[in-house]
């Protein structure tokens, strides 16, 4: 890959952009109640917290707060301390992004994300605080045909995890860490429609004015909530025979968004779009295999 292919080449604009950021002393109730803003998928630490180095993988990690992290925090706590947390450091709840040079090649941010599970990563540059990069920086390259697959959504799509809208919202959480997915499809007879909530969604739900004020007269009715209690998204059905440049155009603009598999029972993130070509090897950067 030339000097054409990296990153601060493919994001020029990287280090310019503004994202919100939180600091390490900073109340967990304010910082996370910032992340169900599509601006804010997840929240750099940047006091409190030294990048580190993980033991296994030998990438360089930056501590961020993200909302799937919350989540996990949240469902694993005793009901009875939900206000005490709330108060408690966002610092002590980290979730740890892997890093890049901004020199590095796009291959090698994919790695990243593949490594760390993670769909973010920081990016080293000249100054002292990283910039950041998620699947949504990237999503332009495959709508632009900068990066080409040939895969069908079918193909690369993952499997569309159901449960009922009249489970309660614990129930919910714990399905999506068992089964590693940030949304849960609400069953339904309709075949025109399908309706999720994601980790966000919980996140807006959870951290509204109205649930705080549930926590603050009485925290173990917090979670005490049904999915149907909660607004739902719904996610814009695509024909399974479409590939992966034409998905990349259809998922639309907002983080949340998501493609249902007209017939097979799928959905299609950005996560699908991104990282399933780079991964089987059905990649095309600017009409060049990628080695």
């Amino acid at each position: 890959m030339d000097d054409s292919h990296s990153i601060a080449s493919l994001f020029p604009n990287l280090f310019k952009t503004t994202k919100p950021i939180t600091v390490g002393s900073n109340a967990l109730i304010i910082s996370a109640s910032l992340l169900h803003l599509d601006e804010a998928q997840v929240l750099p630490i940047v006091l409190g917290l030294d990048e580190k180095i993980d033991p296994s993988t030998k990438i360089k990690m930056f501590a961020t707060l993200g909302g799937y992290s919350v989540l996990r925090v949240i469902l694993e706590a005793d009901p009875k301390d939900y206000l005490k947390l709330l108060w408690r450091p966002c610092q002590e709840f980290p979730n740890w992004i892997g890093s890049v040079k901004q020199t590095d090649a796009l291959d090698v941010l994919l790695k990243v994300f593949d490594l760390t599970r993670l769909g973010d990563a920081a990016v080293e540059g000249m100054g002292t605080i990283p910039a950041l990069v998620t699947l949504q920086d990237i999503l332009p390259l495959y709508k632009n045909d900068t990066i080409k697959s040939a895969l069908s959504v079918s193909e690369i799509g993952s499997e569309r995890v159901e449960i009922s809208p009249d489970a309660p919202l614990t129930d919910a959480l714990r399905m999506m860490f068992e089964r590693r997915v940030r949304r849960v499809f609400l069953s339904s007879d309709r075949k025109d429609s399908f309706s999720f909530i994601s980790s966000r969604s919980i996140i807006r739900f959870l951290f509204s004015p109205e649930r705080l004020e549930i926590v603050k007269e009485d925290p173990e009715s917090w979670l005490n909530a049904r999915l149907s209690d909660i607004d739902p998204s719904e996610a814009k059905i695509i024909a399974d025979g479409k590939i992966v440049n034409q998905a990349a155009s259809e998922i639309g603009d907002r983080v949340d968004d998501c493609l249902a598999c007209e017939h097979a029972n799928k959905v299609v993130t950005r996560w699908d779009i991104i990282m399933k070509p780079w991964k089987t090897g059905n990649y095309l950067f600017a009409g060049i295999p990628e080695d």
